[in-house]
């Protein structure tokens, strides 16, 4: 099973393809998808787009997983920009035909470090430790560490 795992952004959505066979997970490719300020939403949701369908053809992902974001209260804006981004993710699944699920913040943290308040330095510095990788990017990081949850918790389920 390849699982595509995404840390949702407009200036820079994270992505980490993993592939599951076997005793562990393989890392298949991370990275992020970087926008330009400069340009119109509209403009950065079709770049978004068109590079996650772009990643989709490559790999045949059998599931999505995304980070279930929080309300951000005290800044409506960017909340409401990253709600397009996840707007164009549920898209694309659809249109694929993708199973996707959400992981939470905690969830994810609790997966990989055991501690549901860990910060991100602690995610990406796992992510380099389980795969032996400097994903460069806290994007890319985070998105690997979904896919790996979304693993987790497919594998949990299986044995339940």
């Amino acid at each position: 099973m390849i699982i595509l795992g995404l840390d949702p952004g407009l200036a820079s959505t994270g992505f980490g393809l993993i592939k599951a066979a076997g005793a562990s997970p393989a890392l298949l490719k991370c990275g992020y998808i970087k926008t330009h300020q400069k340009d119109s939403i509209s403009v950065r949701l079709s770049h978004i787009y068109s590079d996650l369908n772009i990643i989709i053809e490559e790999t045949y992902p059998d599931m999505m997983a995304i980070e279930n974001v929080f309300s951000l209260v005290r800044y409506p804006r960017a909340g409401i920009m990253l709600g397009c981004v996840l707007g164009v993710i549920y898209v694309i699944a659809s249109i694929n035909n993708i199973r996707l699920i959400e992981v939470t913040p905690k969830e994810v943290k609790k997966s990989l470090i055991g501690y549901g308040n860990a910060d991100k330095k602690q995610i990406k510095k796992m992510i380099q430790h389980i795969f032996n990788i400097d994903t460069g990017s806290f994007h890319a990081a985070d998105a690997v560490a979904v896919a790996l949850t979304a693993y987790y918790r497919a594998e949990k389920e299986r044995y339940i």
